[in-house]
């Protein structure tokens, strides 16, 4: 028997630090597919959307497709642009009420609107009131989303990542869309629990392959075996947003099983609770961090692979300016050889290159320009272009922003700089993540032959460079993605929190 099901997919990750508001352009520039473009764009990507059409073209499903619309993560997501993708969805939902057997939600969970700190928890809600309580809504979430009570009681499930960096979203649309469809056939009735450890977990530390999160991810399985549970997620949140929903989330999904839903969530809240302190971590500021890379570097056999480092305050895949200059300008003034930055949001660095044409050199100032926030600017910067692209890629490896999806960065620049020119700085007019090494490659430069690179991120880029490195050295840098939230002025979170406030060790659990 074919099912009728609306999917949406609208995501993005607010950063409330950011101060210019998200838009329209922010989506087009980074995803925008609406209606039958949606299925022809994303079939087959490593993507939640991706994930669901595959389990829908194997079960014979119709969807309706409304909207595949993601932005690089920044400030709040204007109110005109949020009704404008919401109501793509809303407007299939009440167009196909009376024939619609279920809603698939591929979305984020930290999306904050200009008027609404809880934009996923409005979207479903609204979805909600629509089709009434005998249609069920799933939803997919990033693990970083900041998961409201509104989402946990408007969705008949969420299903959350399982790895980070996110390597799993294709399967957890597929997990998402096969939930849905037991739910429409009426083999299971989800019921859900969710618990709130008042713990931030620093971003680099919910490294699910080792670490604490890689425990508490093993003991999110091993709950899901016990009988009548379909999903345990474990979601440490995004705490670059000063909203009331921000923090550690555990909602657990169960086969009309409140009670259980509750204990499990709660069991998996505690242990989360004993290994807090494990979730705190300090990294090297930028002086130290290429010394130690240059150590490393002078050491290194040809055939050992780069040295990784990330560039955590200027990262773009948390909101971060993505033109932070601290770590680039230590590259430079250490002298350093055989090194790569990418990508380097400059439009007037591009333009002035652009100018000068490929083989040419040119003086120009780097980075530091979008505020104050991220480092000052490095002036008179004297390299050569080396390469001109239109900035177009795909995916190609197994990347945190999904194997096969397509890129468009605008005209983008291989500029050599530094000793011996051998500093390569990939500059670009739009802020964008170097999540997958196709970066480098499709400007002409393998990253395999660098000594040392850096990326603006956090973690995601361990997802396809850690392969590839010698060693991976994370840097602690300024901007608006800094590793740590102390660095941050909140006024509306949830406190006390650890390691903000100094908590007993019987602060938590405190149940009712």
């Amino acid at each position: 028997m074919s099912h009728t099901v609306v999917v949406g997919a609208f995501a993005h990750e607010t950063n409330t630090f950011v101060p210019d508001a998200v838009t329209r352009a922010d989506f087009q520039a980074r995803e925008e597919y609406l209606y039958d473009a949606v299925p022809r764009n994303m079939r087959g990507t490593e993507t939640a959307i991706g994930g669901v059409i595959d389990v829908a073209d194997e079960e014979e499903i119709d969807l309706i497709h409304t909207v595949s619309a993601f932005a690089t993560p920044g400030g709040v997501v204007d109110d005109d642009t949020y009704e404008f993708y919401t109501d793509l969805i809303l407007d299939a939902v009440r167009d196909n009420v009376d024939e619609l057997d279920g809603v698939m939600l591929p979305l984020h969970g930290a999306m904050v609107t200009e008027s609404d700190s809880d934009g996923e928890g409005r979207l479903i809600q609204d979805v909600r009131d629509i089709v009434g309580e005998t249609v069920p809504v799933v939803v997919t979430l990033d693990l970083h989303g900041n998961v409201s009570g509104r989402m946990v009681e408007a969705a008949d499930a969420l299903v959350a990542y399982e790895t980070y960096p996110h390597l799993d979203k294709a399967k957890t649309g597929e997990r998402g869309m096969r939930l849905l469809l037991r739910a429409i056939e009426g083999d299971i009735d989800p019921s859900m629990h969710m618990e709130r450890p008042p713990v931030i977990a620093f971003q680099p530390k919910a490294y699910t392959p080792n670490g604490p999160m890689a425990e508490v991810m093993t003991k999110a399985r091993q709950l899901e075996q016990r009988p009548g549970v379909l999903k345990v997620n474990v979601l440490p949140g995004f705490y670059h947003a000063d909203i009331p929903e921000m923090g550690y989330t555990i909602p657990v999904v169960t086969d009309d099983d409140p009670d259980t839903a509750r204990d499990v969530s709660r069991e998996l809240a505690e242990f989360v609770w004993t290994k807090r302190e494990e979730f705190v971590e300090e990294y090297p500021k930028p002086s130290e961090a290429i010394r130690t890379a240059k150590e490393l570097q002078a050491e290194m056999d040809p055939e050992d692979g780069p040295i990784v480092m990330a560039d955590f305050g200027s990262n773009p895949g948390g909101g971060g300016a993505s033109d932070g200059t601290t770590v680039l300008r230590e590259i430079l003034d250490q002298g350093i050889e055989k090194a790569g930055w990418a990508i380097m949001h400059d439009p007037e660095a591009v333009e002035k290159c652009l100018n000068a044409g490929v083989g040419n050199r040119v003086t120009t100032d780097i980075g530091g320009k979008t505020d104050d926030n991220h480092g000052e600017t490095i002036e008179n910067v004297d390299g050569y272009v080396k390469a001109i692209t239109d900035g177009r890629y795909v995916n190609t490896g197994t990347s945190h922003s999904g194997k096969g999806v397509q890129n468009d960065i605008g005209t983008t620049v291989r500029f050599q700089c530094g000793t011996n020119d051998s500093v390569t700085v990939v500059l670009a007019p739009t802020r964008a993540s170097a999540f997958d090494a196709e970066i480098w490659r499709h400007i002409g430069q393998p990253p395999e032959r660098l000594d040392m690179i850096c990326i603006p991120s956090l973690i995601a880029f361990l997802g396809d460079y850690e392969t590839m490195s010698s060693e991976v050295i994370l840097i602690d840098t300024p901007g608006t993605s800094a590793v740590n939230p102390a660095r941050f002025d909140y006024e509306r979170i949830p406190r006390p929190l650890f390691p903000l406030d100094d908590l007993a060790d019987d602060a938590y659990p405190n149940w009712d």
